[in-house]
């Protein structure tokens, strides 16, 4: 078959050791037959030669969807034909999934859909691939496959770099413009002038991708280790602002890594995507809307927009009631929002000892309920409700120290 060349052997690499996994050397004795071949490639290798977690696995097959399909049913494995137009489907094996896809071409594509043809050709089945990187194939005898010549290379070096022609990529799914940025954010250190200029040059056609996709690959950029250099990337070229739906503060989520890094600890998504954007309720709701965000991660957003301004002294009762009425890690992130927007100063060392410590911290239940204001002679009405929310903020006030009896006593009633 073309393109076979062996390049390195990686068997007695650490790394690959997941090559020695049962469920894996199941897949290879599932499909290694009958003249046809499986190999891995993609993730798990790309992953394995930059020394980072492998979490799925990606499969090339010479063998069509059909006879995959054929030989899994025979030996009881689980099949999900989870992209038959395209030639792949998805084995579990002992629940381990193996996402095979035939070895084919694209004849025809619009830069959002293609229609493919099989093949068995390895060498043209790299070249239609996204990324150098990408198109690394590892065989059943842990040899690796570099097609292109510079797979491997560019992996350790962690160089983004489209395969062949760049506008020719790019033409066949516009979505590799924003997997170009979203894997020098997670992957890389460097990328090449052109191939960056060409991703400037057509980014008009990002607004023919659906909401869904173009989220998927923004959540996963703000979140990867070389974000910011991304997102700075993508500012220059003009682009940054349409894709969020909103005006990007790039020194705002920058001073948020470095805080982060120097309290050691890890912002999560919806604090990422405030500081970066986030300036107003409005701003999340539509942010939320533009990438197709989780309800959950909108109201995080809209929550911390509504309290950071409130957060002066992030001192331990502070973060403490906070977290009573937010919760840990909202009250974590507001206190960080709060620092780097409006340039707090505390004692970085003493704030992070105090937020890890509210990780083993207790919150504490409101010792008293409305029926107890009606036991103690309240008549019930809306004044009941009224009256518990006042007797909660001085409890909080007090550092929750206010005991059950003290809240209930005639004296602090009276007041209230």
């Amino acid at each position: 078959m073309s393109g076979d060349k062996r390049l390195a052997f990686v068997g007695d690499d650490p790394a690959f050791d997941w090559l020695k996994l049962p469920q894996v050397q199941a897949l290879f004795k599932l499909l290694n037959r009958d003249g046809e071949e499986v190999r891995i490639v993609g993730g798990a290798v790309r992953n394995s030669l930059l020394g980072m977690v492998v979490k799925d696995f990606d499969c090339a097959a010479t063998a069509e969807p059909s006879l995959v399909m054929h030989w899994a049913h025979d030996a009881d494995v689980r099949v999900l034909p989870t992209g038959l137009d395209h030639g792949t489907v998805t084995l579990l094996i002992d629940d381990m999934a193996f996402e095979v896809t035939t070895l084919r071409t694209d004849v025809e594509t619009d830069g959002r859909h293609a229609q493919v043809a099989f093949g068995r050709d390895w060498s043209v089945d790299a070249h239609r691939r996204d990324f150098t990187m990408n198109a690394v194939y590892l065989d059943k005898d842990g040899c690796l496959h570099d097609p292109t010549g510079c797979g491997i290379e560019d992996a350790r070096l962690r160089v983004v770099r489209f395969i062949g022609n760049a506008d020719r990529r790019i033409a066949e799914d516009y979505l590799r413009i924003l997997r170009f940025f979203r894997f020098y954010a997670q992957y890389g250190e460097n990328f090449r002038r052109e191939d960056y200029r060409a991703c400037i040059a057509a980014q008009k056609s990002l607004s023919t991708l659906s909401a869904e996709r173009v989220g998927v690959e923004m959540v996963k950029l703000v979140q990867g280790p070389f974000a910011m250099a991304a997102l700075h990337a993508m500012h220059v070229g003009g682009m940054l602002g349409d894709v969020l739906g909103s005006v990007p503060r790039l020194s705002r989520f920058s001073g948020l890594l470095r805080l982060a890094s120097s309290l050691r600890l890890k912002p999560d998504l919806s604090l990422l995507l405030t500081a970066l954007c986030v300036e107003v309720e409005e701003d999340a709701q539509r942010v939320a809307k533009t990438l197709r965000l989780p309800n959950r991660i909108r109201d995080i957003m809209v929550r911390l927009v509504r309290g950071y301004r409130s957060v002066n002294d992030p001192s331990e009762a502070a973060i403490q009631t906070l977290a009573y009425l937010h919760g840990k890690e909202v009250a974590t992130s507001m206190i960080m929002l709060a620092i780097v927007d409006r340039r707090l100063d505390p004692d970085l060392t003493e704030l992070s000892m105090e937020l890890h410590g509210l990780e083993l911290w207790s919150v504490p239940d409101f010792p008293i309920s409305g029926r107890d204001l009606l036991d103690h002679g309240m008549a019930p009405g809306p004044e009941v409700g009224s009256c518990l929310s006042r007797l909660e903020a001085r409890w909080v006030k007090s550092g929750f120290a206010l005991t059950r009896s003290e809240l209930l006593s005639a004296k602090l009633m009276k007041c209230l």
